[in-house]
C-alpha cells in the first residue's frame, strides 16, 4: 500500500499530499523529449468536505492504477480564495498543471489556451457522451477551453411543516410562474404569523438574476464582432429588476441579508430559499424540519443557470499534459463522474449516466434530486470572458443599491453595465 505524505504549501496557506511513487524524481521534459519515468502533477481544487474527500478517493484510485504518474493535490479553498492564489501562480510561474474549481477555463482561455479540444478528440474519452447544454458551460468566448466537473443549477428548497400549517400542497401544486410564487410565498409567510419568518432569499442573488434574465428574454452578455458587450440595460432585463425590487417592497424577501439566507431557512425562518443544487447532500434528512424542493419558477420560460466547477489543464509541459489528460479521463469517464454526482449532489454530464441504474433509482427516490434532474432539460451556460468576475461584483453592487432604494433598478443596472465596458475597454 502507498503512503501518503501530507505536505504544506505555505506560500499559498493551503495544504495538500502526495501520492509518493518511490525516490525517483521527474525533471522538466520538452516535448520532443523521451517520456520521464515519473511524472509529477500538481492538482489544485475547489471541492470541500465529504466531496472533497470523495474526489480524492477517486484521485487516489487513479494514482494506484498509474504508477508512473504521482498527484500532489492540493485544496485551495472556496471558489474566490483559488481564483485568488491561481492568479498569483500565474505571475510567479508556478501554476498548477490541473485545476478544477468555478470557470477554470478563464485561466487558459485568456492565454489562448485551447489545447484541451484537441485532447477530447480521443475516442477513450466518448466526448459525444457530454451533454451539450453542459458543455457550453466550459467554454471561453465560444470555444473549448475546459471541461464540465461539478455542475449544478439553484434549486427552490422549501419548509414542509411552514407550508403544510398553511394548508399549502406545493407536491401537488407548485408554482410555475413568479408571480404565482410570490402569491404562495406570502400566503405562507403570512400564515406563519411569525414576523421572523421571511417568504424568500438567495445565498447567490447574481446567479439567480442571470437566471431570471434569460427567463425573460434577455442572455446578460453577447459576442458581437468579436467581442463581448453586455445587454443587460435592454427592456426585458429592467423588468427582472424592478421585479427583484418588488421583493423587498412587498417584505417577501430582506434587504442585503443574502450571506444568511440559508442559515435563516435551516432554522427554519425561511420559507423559500434558492440554493445549489449540491446542498441536496448536505441538507437532505439534516433539518429539524420537513425539506422539500420545486422546480425554479420563471417569467416566460423556463430556464435556469448553470453553476459550479470545470476541470482545466494547465500544464505547459508535453509529459504533464499527457498525464493530466489521462486524469481527466480517469475523473470523468461515465462511472466515475456519475459516482461523485450521486455523492455530491452535483449533476451528471455525461447522457449514458441519465440511463445508469443507480441514478434511476436515487432519482426515483430522491424528491429534490429528481427536481435537479428535471430542470437539467432546461439549464444553460451564460457567456464566460475574462471580465466575468467584474461583472459579478458589479452585478452585486446593483442588486444591494436596488434593495436599499440608493438607486433605481434601472439605473442600477446601467450603471453596473457602463463599469463593465469601462473594465473589458
Amino acid at each position: 500500500m502507498k503512503k501518503i505524505l501530507v505536505i504544506a504549501l505555505v506560500a499559498l496557506a493551503a495544504c495538500g499530499f502526495v501520492f509518493a511513487k518511490g525516490a525517483s524524481e521527474a525533471s522538466p521534459a520538452a516535448e520532443a523529449g523521451p517520456k520521464p519515468e515519473l511524472t509529477t502533477l500538481k492538482v489544485w481544487y475547489s471541492i470541500s468536505g465529504n466531496n472533497g474527500k470523495f474526489f480524492e478517493s477517486q484521485a487516489q484510485a487513479f494514482d494506484e492504477a498509474h504508477p508512473e504518474i504521482a498527484l500532489e493535490l492540493t485544496y485551495t479553498g472556496k471558489y474566490s480564495d483559488t481564483a485568488t492564489k491561481v492568479s498569483a501562480a500565474k505571475v510567479s510561474g508556478e501554476a498548477p498543471d490541473v485545476l478544477i474549481t468555478a470557470a477554470s477555463q478563464l485561466y487558459t482561455g485568456e492565454d489562448g489556451n485551447f489545447t484541451i479540444e484537441e485532447d477530447v478528440k480521443d475516442a477513450e474519452f466518448k466526448f459525444d457522451d457530454i451533454q451539450t447544454g453542459v458543455l457550453e458551460y466550459a467554454k471561453y468566448n465560444d470555444r473549448l477551453a475546459s471541461l464540465p466537473f461539478g455542475i449544478s443549477t439553484q434549486v427552490m428548497y422549501y419548509n414542509k411543516n411552514l407550508a403544510k400549517a398553511a394548508g399549502v400542497d406545493l407536491e401537488k401544486n407548485p408554482p410555475k410562474t413568479w408571480s404565482e410564487f410570490v402569491t404562495v410565498a406570502s400566503a405562507i409567510q403570512k400564515a406563519s404569523g411569525n414576523p421572523d419568518v421571511w417568504g424568500f432569499d438567495t445565498s447567490d442573488g447574481v446567479w439567480l438574476i442571470k437566471s431570471m434574465l434569460n427567463q425573460n428574454g434577455n442572455s446578460v452578455v453577447q459576442m458581437k464582432d468579436g467581442k463581448i458587450e453586455p445587454v443587460f440595460t435592454e427592456a426585458n432585463a429592467i423588468e427582472v429588476a424592478d421585479f427583484w425590487k418588488s421583493l423587498v417592497d412587498s417584505k417577501l424577501m430582506p434587504a442585503g441579508q443574502h450571506d444568511n439566507a440559508e442559515k435563516k431557512f435551516l432554522a427554519g425562518n425561511l420559507v423559500f430559499v434558492a440554493a445549489t443544487s449540491n446542498r441536496i447532500s448536505k441538507w437532505a434528512g439534516s433539518t429539524d424540519f420537513e425539506l422539500g424542493a420545486i422546480e425554479m419558477p420563471y417569467f416566460k420560460k423556463q430556464s435556469v443557470a448553470m453553476g459550479g466547477s470545470t476541470a482545466t489543464i494547465m500544464a505547459t509541459d508535453y509529459w504533464k499534459h499527457d498525464a493530466s489528460w489521462q486524469l481527466l479521463k480517469f475523473v470523468l469517464n461515465t462511472d466515475n463522474q456519475t459516482a461523485f454526482a450521486l455523492t455530491s449532489g452535483y449533476l451528471p454530464i455525461r447522457k449514458s449516466s441519465l440511463e445508469m441504474a443507480d441514478v434511476k433509482s436515487y432519482v426515483a427516490g430522491s424528491e429534490l434530486y429528481s427536481v435537479a434532474i428535471k430542470q437539467l432539460s432546461y439549464a444553460w451556460a451564460y457567456t464566460h470572458f475574462a471580465e466575468m468576475g467584474s461583472m459579478d461584483s458589479f452585478f452585486w453592487y446593483a442588486l444591494d443599491e436596488i434593495e436599499r432604494g440608493v438607486k433605481t433598478p434601472e439605473q442600477a443596472f446601467k450603471d453596473a453595465s457602463a463599469s463593465l465596458v469601462a473594465e473589458m475597454e
